[in-house]
């Protein structure tokens, strides 16, 4: 098993390199693809070598190998949490396909959830793959898209309610695609306690941001953290639950 944690534990670093490359450039609107790694400040085109995860940044002490620009701490943060991810899923389900496909889905939650805090948008092309990922990560499909149906079904009149009381739009439509991607990963009563996580957390800085109109809180992020929570504690949650 320590080798299937190692293979995890790499494939995560490796994913969270890209992570970053996904979080900034669709963040942006451009391509993942074109041009090569490059520096912000400097433009120039980075070597093999300092595009190691995380042992770049240390070795780099945190800046460019070129014009020595000091480097976002979140680059390695990134690239850790998504290592932790791979190895969760791997604890979780085991050294099955099930587990490959859990892995990703958390690994675009994690893009999705940093995505939406930076821009307050969210990519729908990562949001429908996370939930192909996720109706897959199961080995009952039609149970897992029946769930993912009911909750985004929930989440779309919950919305149409919000939005007719409060006057303005109560959530986006990004929301419920990851309430289905919820469903479809957690089944519907896991769904609903990540849900209830997520917006218990939310309503703090809900209530920050109501004095500032121009402030928008983000909830992907604390869906994502709900999503996680249940998937690594269901069934502690679920007996609490009951």
């Amino acid at each position: 098993m320590t080798y299937y944690y190692f293979l995890a534990a790499t494939l995560g670093l490796c994913f969270g390199s890209f992570a970053n490359v996904v979080i900034i450039r669709m963040g942006k609107g451009e391509s993942i693809v074109f041009p090569a790694s490059r520096c912000p400040k400097c433009r120039h085109a980075l070597k093999w070598r300092h595009n190691i995860p995380v042992f770049s940044f240390i070795a780099l002490r945190g800046r460019c190998g070129f014009c020595g620009e000091k480097i976002s701490p979140m680059y390695p943060i990134i690239e850790i949490m998504t290592t932790f991810l791979f190895c969760v899923a791997l604890y979780k389900l085991g050294a099955t396909y099930f587990a490959v496909f859990a892995a990703l889905t958390l690994f675009l939650l994690l893009c999705l959830a940093v995505i939406d805090l930076q821009t307050t948008t969210a990519p729908d092309s990562l949001n429908f793959l996370a939930l192909t990922y996720a109706l897959f990560s199961s080995g009952a499909i039609l149970d897992s898209l029946s769930s993912a149906l009911l909750i985004a079904g929930a989440l779309s009149l919950l919305r149409m309610g919000l939005s007719s009381l409060l006057k303005k739009e109560a959530m986006g439509e990004a929301d419920i695609i990851l309430g289905a991607t919820m469903g479809a990963f957690l089944g519907l009563l896991g769904a609903l306690i990540a849900l209830f996580i997520a917006s218990l957390i939310a309503i703090i800085p809900a209530l920050i941001n109501r004095k500032n109109a121009r402030l928008e809180t983000p909830f992907i992020p604390f869906l994502a953290f709900g999503t996680l929570a249940v998937f690594i504690f269901g069934d502690q949650l679920k007996y609490l639950w009951r």
